[in-house]
């Protein structure tokens, strides 16, 4: 009963919860009746599932790390590309082989996923209540691979891969928009480029499903076309990259740290109790550096701190530059205490540096004895509003300021006016 209590499952809000456990008992269900009544397998059968399955594997190991690099980036339902495997067997094999041949490609995946238990199991019952409608349609329609393919058929593949498409989606959407505080159509649906290449790999799986149909080792000659579609959706990711990083420092920018640290919020208003803090910091005199030495030298410098920034955070910890000497981190499950403690750590690490660098004649110089005000603020995730945060850890800051600079100072938690 311990471990079943600390499920993932049961942080998510009451709706969201019985929406997930509905959802999967129906898809139990409907697994159950593919496998009843669903026919034996023939031996040209046992071939074909043997090479959807030997193919879909090597296509899953050979994008493995560009998988991984997608699946890391960005909010919103993951479109899963190894879709392009399910239909094809949906079409050539009976409903609880094609079952079984996508339950063992999910299996690979699970790695590759790097996701709690809970969500991937809730996102194969998915995909499986989509497969089994795209499988309804086809043999609703009356499409085997024993027929020859015409126009009908053609269009029937499309209805299939419509059918999925939508059902896939819907799952994945009825979960999000009731576990978000605030959904949005972005983290509800996916992108429109998320949608995109959705729909560019359910066409793919059309298009295998109707060379399948005339010899089924077409998919052999499919999984090059398969990782070099990988390699373009991740070139994609990379340029969406880009937008949130900062150039100088290669930490995250305004735009990616907000993004980043929106869905810290989110959670920690989900788990209710969690606590999170947010910490501003400002290098003291840096307009002297540009002044002094030339702005590459300044430049020097704000790589170099943001490499203290890296080695003195947590893994999970959210760290960005918002621009010229400012720099901005989220603590998760952090308090006003903890995150003091790791902000004098940074502060410490920065009046360490010494920085190699060129002056404006291009002469080599070595930058010291740099310091940095610190604030920083914390609170309960029912409560926090990030704005509030960084206004309150920003006021911090201005404090340690007009302290005498060098300092981490903690900003007070708010209290309530009192009207009289």
């Amino acid at each position: 009963m311990r471990l079943v209590r600390g499920w993932g499952l049961w942080s998510l809000p009451p709706a969201a919860r019985r929406y997930v456990i509905i959802f999967e008992l129906v898809t139990l269900i409907a697994v159950t009746f593919a496998f009843v009544t669903s026919p034996a397998a023939t031996a040209a059968d046992w071939r074909a599932g043997g090479v959807l399955v030997g193919a879909g594997m090597v296509h899953l190991w050979l994008t493995r790390r560009t998988e991984e690099t997608r699946r890391d980036r960005g909010p919103g339902p993951h479109m899963d590309t190894s879709v392009v495997w399910f239909l094809p067997a949906m079409v050539l094999l009976p409903a609880w082989m094609a079952v079984l041949a996508l339950m063992l490609l999910r299996v690979q995946l699970y790695p590759v996923a790097r996701r709690p238990l809970f969500r991937y199991t809730f996102g194969t019952a998915g995909i499986l209540v989509a497969a089994l409608g795209s499988y309804a349609v086809v043999r609703v329609a009356g499409v085997t691979v024993d027929t020859a393919i015409g126009p009908r058929d053609v269009l029937v593949l499309t209805l299939a891969g419509l059918a999925y498409f939508v059902l896939n989606a819907l799952s994945i959407a009825g979960v999000i928009a009731l576990s978000a505080p605030q959904p949005t159509w972005t983290t509800v649906i996916g992108s429109r480029r998320d949608n995109a290449l959705a729909a560019l790999t359910v066409c793919l799986g059309v298009l295998a499903a109707l060379a399948i149909a005339n010899a089924w080792l077409a998919p052999l000659f499919l999984v090059p076309l398969l990782c070099a579609m990988d390699w373009g959706a991740l070139q994609i990711e990379n340029l969406r990259g880009d937008a949130r990083t900062d150039h100088k420092t290669q930490l995250l920018n305004s735009r990616g740290w907000h993004e980043q640290a929106g869905r810290e919020l989110a959670r920690a208003k989900r788990q209710r109790g969690t606590t999170l803090a947010v910490a501003v910091l400002d290098l003291d005199y840096f307009k002297q550096v540009n002044d002094t030495w030339g702005h590459p030298a300044g430049d020097a410098v704000l790589r170099a701190v943001g490499a203290v920034l890296r080695e003195s955070v947590r893994q999970g910890d959210v760290v960005g530059r918002f621009g010229g000497e400012e720099f901005v981190l989220l603590f998760p499950d952090t308090d006003l205490d903890a995150a003091a403690m790791v902000a004098e750590r940074i502060r410490l690490g920065v009046a360490a540096m010494s920085v190699a660098a060129t002056d404006k004649r291009g002469q080599p110089v070595v930058i010291a004895n740099r310091t940095t005000s610190i604030g920083v603020a914390a609170a309960t995730g029912d409560d926090a509003d990030l704005e509030t945060l960084l206004q309150r850890a920003d006021a911090a800051v201005y404090e340690a300021k007009n302290g005498g600079r060098d300092q981490v100072r903690k900003a007070e938690p708010p209290t309530a006016e009192v009207v009289a």
